[in-house]
């Protein structure tokens, strides 16, 4: 067996979770709607390219490649232990900022928070829940949920497979630069991939007729979603590769700072278009200057994203060029 062939090979149970992991979370989804259930297999569009193109790469350059079968594994950890152990950290965080903040007001913030479309609420609802949006406290809150309990602990959670990878490496006393950037986009999408169900699985629960707001849903998440996770681990996975082989070495923070900040910053640009329309939380803009600038202020921010992961790999290859020369 080739070293290609080995790095490709998976075990039984793996198959199995490979077939059965969709099949299920399909069904599941579709106990609340039939719309869920048929859009959701479409939500592991972007894992089934990024298989794709590590069997590529595999067969390219073997030898800086991370193996299949962890890879999977890698995948499926994140996306079921990962991100419900990032809710719970997510939830009891903001649970107790609110608490702390909004003072006697938490529970009405909470419901607005918790609601996913304003629409059939009176003109009274509809003026506290904007007296809400507009407080400063409001402003505080989704500053700390953008930069803190999104930014921070999403791309923590993203960097543990590279932690992982470096492991893998280091017991076998390899070096691979490519197993870093490919344990690093198996934890990203498999983050892609429970986002999108979930944004999914609450617009069809809304029981909004017919299929244009789900596609939409499922389209913005594709594109939006998977460049924002996939660029900032791909930025901190580069960041991680020059530390690690070509130096100066860096802390884990100095690692993750760029990928925190301006997923933050993405963040409160989408946050920030729903609170200048009286949203509190996260409901899709309707006005068309509303959406126009959530898009234009979000795809700047991975635009930012995607320069930096493009330096940064500018910079691997001249090291790698002046290693060879020597």
């Amino acid at each position: 067996m080739s070293r290609a062939e080995a790095n490709a090979a998976t075990s039984l149970s793996a198959k199995v979770a490979i077939a059965l992991v969709p099949i299920i979370t399909s069904i599941i989804a579709g106990l609340s709607s039939f719309k869920a259930a048929v859009l959701t297999p479409l939500a592991f569009l972007p894992t089934v390219a990024a298989y794709y193109w590590w069997a590529h790469a595999n067969r390219t350059s073997h030898q800086n490649r991370g193996e299949l079968e962890p890879l999977i594994w890698t995948y499926l950890i994140v996306g079921i232990g990962g991100t419900l152990a990032l809710s719970i950290a997510q939830l009891s965080m903001y649970f107790v900022l609110v608490s702390v903040t909004m003072g006697p007001d938490a529970n009405d913030y909470w419901t607005e928070f918790l609601r996913g479309t304003a629409e059939g609420l009176s003109p009274e609802q509809r003026q506290r829940r904007a007296e809400i949006a507009s407080s400063w406290q409001h402003w505080l809150l989704t500053f700390l949920f953008s930069y803190i309990m999104a930014g921070g602990f999403e791309e923590l959670l993203k960097f543990f497979p590279v932690l992982y990878a470096r492991r893998r490496d280091q017991k076998k006393k390899m070096r691979r630069d490519g197993a870093y950037i490919d344990y690093a986009l198996a934890g990203a999408l498999s983050l892609v991939t429970v986002e999108c169900i979930g944004y999914i699985s609450d617009t069809c629960a809304n029981g909004i007729e017919g299929w244009v707001e789900p596609l939409v849903t499922l389209a913005q998440r594709l594109v939006a979603g998977t460049l924002g996770h996939v660029l900032a681990s791909l930025l901190t996975s580069l960041r991680a590769v020059r530390s690690d082989f070509y130096g100066p070495s860096m802390s884990w923070i100095r690692i993750l700072a760029p990928a925190i900040l301006l997923h933050g910053t993405a963040n409160m640009a989408v946050f920030v278009s729903c609170s200048m329309q009286g949203h509190v939380g996260w409901v899709h803009p309707t006005e068309m200057i509303s959406i126009v600038g959530l898009y234009g202020n979000y795809f700047c921010v991975v635009g930012l994203v995607g320069l930096m992961v493009w330096r940064e790999y500018k910079t691997l290859q001249q090291h790698i060029s002046k290693l060879k020369a020597h």
